[in-house]
Order: C-alpha cells, then structure tokens, then sequence
C-alpha cells in the first residue's frame, strides 16, 4: 500500500505497530478519537503549507486531500470532539514533529505527507475491525474516492522522490512510526 518502498529505509517498525496489542473498548475509542482531533487539525495546517508552496500540476490533489481531513474533522467533532480539551503529550510530540516538517522544503513535506496518510491506513486495516463503532470512518478512509487521492499523493510522492537525501528521508521515516506507534500505543 505505502509505494516507493519507503518501509525498507526503516525496518521493523511498522511491524512493531501491528504487533500492538490493543483494546478497542469504546471508552478507549472515544478518547483516542478527542486526541485525534489537535493532530488532524495540525495536518490540516500542514495541508495548508503544501498548497501554498505547490506548482499547479500538484494543486488538485492536494485540495481534495484537505477536502478530506477538513470532512474527518467535521466528523470528529460529531463523534464529541472538543477543540478545546487537553492534548495528550503523545499527540503534543507528533503535532510538534508535523510543525517540524512543514519548515522542510516542499518535496519533503509532500513525500511525508503521502507516507504518514499511507502508513495510518495501514495501521488501521491491521487493527480495526471493519464492523463495529469505527466503521464510519472505516467506510471514509477506506472509499475509492479517499484512495484515489492518497494514489494521486503517492503520484505526486514519486515525481520528487529522486532528489530527496535519503538519510533526512529515513530520520524523518523512523520519526513519523515512532510517533504513528506512541499514537496507536494509546488504545493499550
């Protein structure tokens, strides 16, 4: 699903991720889903960056990626998501790492973008059953209309890969499933 191989720069770790064992009791949900929240709106500012640097050719599937996670966030806030609630540190730790990378430079911050959306998705399929109180956001994650555009990402992801340093790729790789398996390690 990730594309561009982008897993063999950091071994192990998504498998580190999959082997969480978590507890999906709705109680644990609703928590991780209010902390879901302060991150998905640093993506979106994060979003926002990309679209001020991105050349014409890129500008289309960046807007309809932010038209998705300003939709996930909408559905966050129906799920009882408060803007306003304290933010866990583990979710304080990835917001400041988005912040981080949004001062990289643009081919960077889409190659990032792509691979952090790619390795959610793949977390998720690997823990979340597809019945039950996340299948809403299963169903959303999950449509042809969301996958298409995290293939246009990776489209896009593979058109500037080739001038990336590849040890500020695996630092920023390694950086992005640590904070990705923190995040998942909430639901323990």
């Amino acid at each position: 699903m990730l594309g561009l191989d982008l897993l063999k720069e950091v071994p192990g770790l998504l498998e580190e991720i999959k082997a969480l064992p978590l507890r999906l009791d709705e109680e644990r949900f609703r928590f991780w889903l209010q902390q879901d929240y302060p991150f998905v709106e640093a993506l979106y500012r994060y979003q926002v960056g990309l679209l001020l640097e991105a050349p014409q050719a890129h500008r289309a599937p960046l807007v309809q990626a932010l038209m998705a996670t300003v939709e996930e966030l909408d559905w966050l806030l129906l799920q009882g998501a408060s803007p306003s609630a304290p933010v866990h540190p583990v979710r304080a730790g990835y917001i400041a790492l988005l912040e981080e990378m949004g001062r990289l430079p643009y081919a960077y911050r889409v190659v990032f973008f792509y691979f952090l959306n790619g390795l959610f998705l793949e977390a998720w399929a690997h823990h979340v059953p597809e019945e039950g109180p996340w299948a809403e956001l299963s169903q959303h994650w999950f449509a042809p209309e969301f996958q298409a555009v995290l293939y246009d990402l990776e489209v896009l992801a593979r058109g500037l890969w080739e001038d990336l340093d590849p040890e500020v790729v695996r630092t920023y790789l390694r950086r992005i499933l640590e904070a990705e398996k923190a995040t998942w390690s909430l639901l323990l």
